[in-house]
């Protein structure tokens, strides 16, 4: 991925975000407990975990075969759906914020000033919420229901949001 790339992928990520927000969507209170939510996330949780792990170099597996791991890591995380649904989607959508993050600082490893924005954004909001929900999935809806419970707030961190990731698209576009 390069810079500009995971710029692309932060402006996304934000803008839709701040869009669900700002708009008072019934998705953010639904997503929570959402069976479709949960599949899809958690598969592509699986999926992008999968194939991390399949590409990663043979010496980060420390000496273990590559093939056992991964029937082993993946069949974990499918298992989740049947050990652990309740707000399996908040989990899941936590683990995507991390992968992404972690993408988006590779990118940017190196590049300063360009990665500032870029490192911010991951750290300040991906790293932090990711790990935050994913560890303690009834923190996001306490945290979604003080957001959508008044319009004040919601116009606040929808266009926090917003503003973020329309900084993060001015930032792709000043790229070298």
């Amino acid at each position: 991925m390069t810079l500009a790339q995971a710029y692309y992928a932060l402006t996304a990520v934000f803008l839709l975000a701040g869009y669900l927000v700002l708009a008072d969507s019934p998705l953010l209170r639904s997503f929570r407990r959402s069976k479709t939510a949960t599949v899809i996330l958690t598969l592509l949780a699986v999926a992008w975990f999968g194939w991390w792990l399949q590409n990663i170099p043979e010496a980060d597996l420390a000496g273990l075969p590559r093939l056992p791991v991964l029937i082993v890591f993946i069949g974990a995380g499918l298992a989740a759906f049947l050990y652990m649904p309740d707000f399996l989607s908040v989990r899941s959508l936590g683990v995507l914020m991390i992968f992404l993050a972690r993408h988006a600082l590779d990118a940017g490893y190196r590049q300063l000033p360009h990665s500032l924005l870029d490192a911010s954004a991951s750290y300040g909001v991906l790293v932090l919420f990711g790990f935050w929900w994913a560890c303690s999935p009834p923190v996001f809806n306490r945290q979604c229901d003080w957001v959508m419970a008044t319009s004040g707030r919601r116009r606040a961190v929808g266009g926090l949001l917003a503003m973020l990731g329309l900084a993060c698209a001015v930032q792709s576009l000043r790229l070298p």
